[in-house]
């Protein structure tokens, strides 16, 4: 009695560690790997770089101020600031100065540099986007893996025990002497044969998983359980309807893909450094302006002003335009607008291609999704007719109809064909995605608790 209960308490703690190993799905298992990559953590500084760089650049507009303080003991010969004559003593002087500047004219340099920095700012907002739209596509890819070789895994383990049965089945009828040794032989061939394969398909399962737990950056040691409902979903189920071409789609992932939006944002970034060193050829104007005092004292002589009225008497402020006109840089600026324009056309041509790209990359995940919708649903087509044929030949094959090799083929066929049927619903669903993606919509979705 005791024996009974520890084994129901044994088996109760089981269920509970089964059931505390949540399933997850595609979304959470993209959500974690974005959350958790080195790279899209690189591309978040660098996005915050450059809006440090727009934040610097509007601070040019703005007036510098310095300020200034000195103290000096001077002994011997040294110039008396009364006299302005050389004399022979020992005294100490000290400074005070503040003074501002701010450019006023630099042609058209500043409102440039403020463009640039915004446009780069966007730049760096479309890489974190590509960086992680690119994780996730990555961890679709290894997900959508790792489900067709559980798939195939589970495919192999439903085969080999059909060989079990019909070797035992045919062992039995060659005792009765309905089945020979050529059967037998024949049957645990076969038997052999799915054990292997069984065998073959953990081990792609588990490097899958492996390429799985990798890509999100997930810990290799800890259990990963994965949402296998989408295998079990019939193709029919997974159909979504839709009359949008391959161009309405561009059209609004010409609005949409980060990857086009850093292309353009680098040929705005170009643009404007051509601008910027257009303004190295116009005149700069300049205001400062300051203020200053000192206060001087000579050494073991008595009868100075206290150090506040010498500070008064001595301050003084200035106010001045200064007008900075190039003449002669050795041609440096026209050589730097020369090769700012060679810049702005190398983006332009960077631009155009990666659109070209983008087109054919929407245009080939249409067709794509399109084209596997037909296969899986002629595929679920061809497996109900397999399946019948097999268990067909099967009952005649225990009748004495049709030979082993007969069951042979038709199990290696009806494999193929469920083979076949999961990768192209599976495929069907990754170009969905895709294609939604190129559409503008998030490649991850929010979970929907219902």
């Amino acid at each position: 009695m005791n024996i009974q209960k520890s084994i129901a308490v044994m088996l109760c703690f089981c269920s509970l560690s089964a059931a505390a190993q949540e399933a997850w799905d595609i979304d959470r298992c993209m959500a974690y790997a974005v959350e958790h990559n080195r790279t899209v953590k690189q591309r978040k500084l660098e996005a915050d770089n450059y809006r440090l760089d727009k934040m610097k650049a509007i601070g040019q507009f703005l007036p510098g101020v310095s300020g200034s303080v000195s103290a000096q003991y001077s002994y011997g010969r040294s110039v008396d600031p009364a006299t302005n004559t050389y004399v022979s003593q020992s005294n100490f002087n000290n400074g005070y100065g503040m003074e501002g500047s701010m450019t006023v004219f630099r042609g058209g340099s500043l409102i440039n540099q403020v463009r640039q920095s915004r446009a780069n700012e966007l730049l760096g907002k479309a890489a974190l986007q590509e960086a992680r739209d690119n994780t996730a596509l990555e961890t679709f890819q290894a997900y959508i893996d790792a489900l067709y070789y559980f798939g195939t895994t589970r495919l192999a383990e439903k085969k080999l025990l059909e060989s079990d049965s019909l070797v035992y089945k045919t062992k039995r009828q060659e005792m009765l002497g309905l089945k020979g040794m050529a059967d037998v032989a024949q049957m645990e061939a076969q038997q052999a044969t799915d054990a292997y394969n069984l065998t073959h398909q953990r081990n792609l399962y588990e490097t899958a998983m492996l390429t799985l737990k990798q890509t999100m950056n997930y810990p290799v040691e800890d259990t990963l359980v994965l949402d296998t409902r989408l295998i079990d979903t019939p193709a029919i189920e997974q159909v979504q309807l839709s009359s949008e071409q391959a161009n309405d789609v561009f059209r609004l992932a010409l609005r949409f893909n980060p990857t086009l939006r850093q292309s353009e944002m680098q040929k705005k970034a170009a643009l404007m450094a051509r601008k910027i060193s257009w303004g190295s050829l116009f005149p700069s104007i300049s205001i400062f302006g300051g203020i200053s005092s000192s206060y001087y004292k000579e050494l073991h002589k008595t009868g100075y002003n206290n150090f506040a009225d010498q500070m008064s008497n001595n301050f003084g402020s200035y106010f001045g335009i200064s007008l900075s006109i190039p003449i002669f840089n050795r041609m440096s600026g026209s050589i730097n607008v020369k090769q700012a324009k060679n810049n702005y056309l190398i983006a332009s041509q960077q631009y155009e291609a990666q659109k070209e790209a983008l087109q054919k990359l929407v245009l080939q995940a249409v067709q794509d999704r399109e084209g596997f919708l037909k296969e899986s649903l002629q595929m679920e087509k061809k497996v109900t007719s397999d399946s019948i044929a097999y268990r067909v030949t099967r009952r005649k094959y225990e009748e004495g109809l049709m030979t082993s090799l007969d069951v042979q083929n038709n199990a290696a066929t009806l494999l193929e064909s469920q083979t076949g049927l999961l990768q192209s619903k599976l495929t069907y669903v990754m170009k969905c995605r895709l294609v939604d993606y190129y559409k503008g919509e998030e490649i991850i979705r929010p979970v929907n608790n219902e």
